[in-house]
């Protein structure tokens, strides 16, 4: 039975075990499963919590981008809106457009038929107005729609005088007009006068003045004053203007700005300003390159006369040697000074002399230093040291107005030097006898019986021969041919005269005859088979009216200088603006020129006097002056100085005048065509006598009864000209001229009426220069009587 037990309980046993065994090992694997399923719970839940992050930081996004979303939603709807609102008002806005286009469409129409008296008056003005703003906008597309297909345009005097139709006006004045100036502005001095001529056709007067400044010179401004006449007719209800009548001239724009400066005063200063910076410059030894600085490019210096050995005589070119001339300058010199003059014949200084000359085309200029002194004291190691030079040089430099740099430029400098001993510039006075020294003079044969009559010029001085001079000598012998000379003198140990201590003597000039200075010779001429004084004619210019003279004799000549004498008396002399003429002087004597304080006498005064075309021309220019007849005057008119002389009265259909005014009118030359003798006009003027140009006037001497002719020099290019009495019929006959190096003179004028100076034309194959070379002789040109 234990055995039974034993083996039941074993038996049980091992079931137990087994059973154990099982139950072990499907809890190992239970275990496991759980173990493995806990991991994978793990793992997701840490997946879940990274995505409930997640999930938390999106809501959050959402919740800001829905708030975002809200804002931008109310921005739409109310933008939306506003669309909305404005897409009606542009409905209505394209509804009333569509309404006033159409109302303006019907108002225009019934514009276009109205004929309403003020409004066609209006526009032909208007178009006027637009005719002269297109020519100062420089357009032809803003003038040329303005003018009729039949449009004719007379230009009268300034500028490009001329008859033009339609096209020749476009192509030729309007293509002149706007290649010549680059800046054009226009205004009218009064308000234009319209007049009706029919229904359709208006006349518009004005006077326009426009300021113009050359393209190729814009220094130069011009004034143009033109009276004008314009034809507007309506054609095909359109204004045009058919017809142009313009007359115009040239004023100094001094005229019409009150105090505005005169144009070559402001340029004379400028290039003034430039030469004596030159100056300067070579007294401080500055580089070459900086004297040069105001030399154009091409520009030569050219050096004459006594010279220091490091400089040649030579003509240099260009601004690279004309530098290395001035930069020779500096190394040869240690030390330089210097002063600028002009030395008149007595030995006055005076400041250099600039001429400008101001033209459409170009601007140029001249400044003439005759002495300018430069001391200059050698360099070690140079030539001649330790000599101190003193150098007189006469300069004269030529500028151009260069516009594409805007300033005066130097083209052409000439230096002519002379080396004189240091000391003698410290001046030493004779104070004991008289001397005057001559320092100028020119001769001419003269032959009283040729008909001719002859100029001579020395300095400022010109003196007129009348045909017909003899030479009357003491012992009664008459010369028809002899030896006259006009000579300048300077002045030794000449006091003031003694009864006019407040004069200052400044320099003398005399006439000579077969070298002889004598009070003992005179000059006449046969009238009525008598022999009566026949002075010549002297004019000096430059010359104020504090000027005066004396007459001096007494002492000797030897032909280079007159020794001795005294004063006689005081002359008598016709004074103009900046003129002296003389027209007594008839003894081969000395007369000395003499300053005052206060002015001699007074010259003219200007007026204004009104001139018209006379017999066919028009007036470009008028000088005008008030003139006593009893004691005469000069009258100065651009490049012609007119001489009145005393005793003259004009004597009229309706009376005598003594006090009257006297002008110098200017015509355009080309309304004298061509003249009989194949020349061409350069000069066309007349006298006139309060504004009346005249052949029913005459000037007579108010003492002998005699025609009083007015002493007429022109300064002109003279090589064959001739002169001409113009009338109602054109070219009347020839006048006689006495022709001089660039100038001609009449002696025969008494009536005031028109005169043309004719030359020969100069052809396009060859040409024929206007200026002359100094002759022993000059011509005159011989009529018969003109009146």
């Amino acid at each position: 039975m234990a055995d039974m037990k034993t083996i039941v309980f074993s038996i049980v046993a091992i079931v137990l075990i087994v059973i154990a065994a099982v139950g072990f090992y499907e809890y190992s694997v239970a275990n496991s499963r759980y173990i493995n399923a806990y991991n994978e719970y793990q793992s997701e839940n840490s997946q879940y919590m990274a995505l409930q992050g997640n999930y938390t930081k999106l809501n959050q996004t959402y919740s800001q981008l829905a708030s975002q979303y809200k804002v931008l939603e109310g921005m739409y709807n109310a933008v939306l809106a506003e669309a909305q609102n404005n897409y009606t008002l542009y409905k209505q806005a394209e509804t009333n457009y569509t309404y006033y286009k159409t109302l303006y469409e019907q108002m225009l129409q019934q514009i276009s038929k109205l004929n309403i008296s003020g409004y066609k008056p209006g526009a032909a003005l208007s178009t006027v107005l637009q005719f002269y703003d297109g020519i100062a906008i420089e357009s032809p597309s803003d003038v040329v729609p303005l003018l009729a297909t039949n449009f004719t345009a007379y230009i009268m005097g300034q500028p490009f005088a001329g008859t033009y139709n339609l096209t020749k006006f476009n192509t030729t004045w309007l293509a002149n007009f706007f290649g010549t100036y680059e800046t054009v502005y226009f205004y009218t001095t009064a308000l234009p006068t319209v007049t009706q001529i029919n229904g359709n056709t208006f006349n518009v007067t004005d006077v326009v003045q426009y300021f113009v400044a050359p393209t190729a010179d814009p220094v130069y401004l011009q004034v143009f004053n033109a009276s004008n006449t314009i034809i507007v007719q309506y054609i095909h209800g359109v204004p045009e203007i058919t017809e142009l009548m313009w007359k115009g001239n040239e004023v100094p724009p001094s005229t019409v700005i009150a105090g505005y400066p005169s144009q070559h005063s402001i340029q004379a200063n400028q290039v003034l300003d430039e030469f004596l910076s030159q100056m300067n410059a070579l007294g401080a030894e500055f580089p070459g390159n900086t004297i040069a600085k105001n030399f154009a490019p091409n520009a030569q210096l050219v050096l004459i006369g006594q010279l220091p050995p490091v400089f040649k005589a030579g003509t240099y070119t260009g601004v690279s040697s004309i530098a290395n001339v001035f930069n020779t300058w500096d190394q040869y010199f240690i030390f330089a000074l210097t002063y600028v003059q002009n030395l008149l014949p007595n030995g006055t200084a005076i400041p250099p002399t600039v001429k400008v000359y101001l033209s459409p085309s170009n601007a140029t200029a001249e400044v003439i230093a005759n002495d300018t002194v430069f001391y200059g004291f050698v360099n070690q190691g140079e030539p001649n040291f330790p000599m101190i030079y003193d150098l007189h040089v006469a300069i004269t430099a030529y500028f151009v107005y260069n516009t594409t740099t805007a300033s005066w430029q130097i083209t052409k400098e000439i230096w002519n030097s002379t080396e004189v001993n240091a000391l003698s510039d410290t001046i030493y006075y004779n104070l004991n006898e008289p001397i005057m020294k001559v320092n100028g003079e020119e001769t001419v044969t003269v032959n009283a019986t040729s008909g001719q009559g002859y100029t001579l010029q020395v300095g400022n001085i010109i003196v007129i021969v009348k045909p017909n001079t003899y030479a009357a000598l003491a012992n009664g012998t008459m010369l028809s041919v002899y030896n006259f000379s006009l000579v300048t003198f300077s002045l030794e140990a000449i006091y003031s005269p003694p009864t006019a201590l407040n004069l200052t003597p400044l320099y003398a000039f005399a006439f000579a005859v077969d070298n002889q200075i004598t009070p003992g010779i005179s000059l006449v001429t046969m009238s009525n088979g008598k022999v009566v004084a026949q002075p010549p004619i002297t004019v000096v210019w430059g010359a104020p009216s504090t000027w005066t003279s004396w007459t001096w004799f007494g002492g000797t000549f030897n032909g280079t200088a007159y020794i001795g004498g005294s004063y006689k008396f005081v002359d008598h002399w016709l004074y103009g603006n900046d003129v002296m003429v003389n027209t007594q002087f008839f003894k081969p004597v000395i007369w000395i020129f003499e300053s005052t304080p206060t002015p001699v006498a007074q010259t003219p005064k200007p007026v204004q006097v009104s001139v018209g075309s006379a017999y066919g021309l028009t007036p470009v220019n008028v000088y005008s002056y008030e003139i006593n007849g009893t004691q005469g005057g000069v009258a100065v008119a651009g490049n012609m100085i007119v001489a009145i002389q005393p005793n003259t009265k004009i004597v009229t259909p309706s009376g005598n005048l003594t006090v009257f005014n006297f002008s110098v009118v200017f015509y355009n030359p080309a309304n004298g065509g061509t003249a009989p003798n194949g020349q061409v006009p350069i000069l066309a003027f007349a006298y006139a006598i309060n504004g009346n140009v005249t052949f029913s006037y005459s000037s007579v001497n108010s003492v002998t009864g005699l025609a009083n002719p007015f002493i007429t020099v022109i300064f002109t290019p003279s090589q064959n000209v001739s002169m001409w009495t113009w009338g109602a019929k054109g070219y009347i006959f020839k006048d006689p001229i006495i022709i001089g190096n660039g100038v001609v003179v009449n002696l025969t004028f008494f009536k005031p009426v028109p005169w043309i100076l004719t030359a020969p034309a100069i052809s396009s194959s060859s040409s024929t220069s206007m200026s002359s070379s100094s002759s022993s002789t000059s011509t005159t040109t011989s009529t018969s009587t003109p009146y």
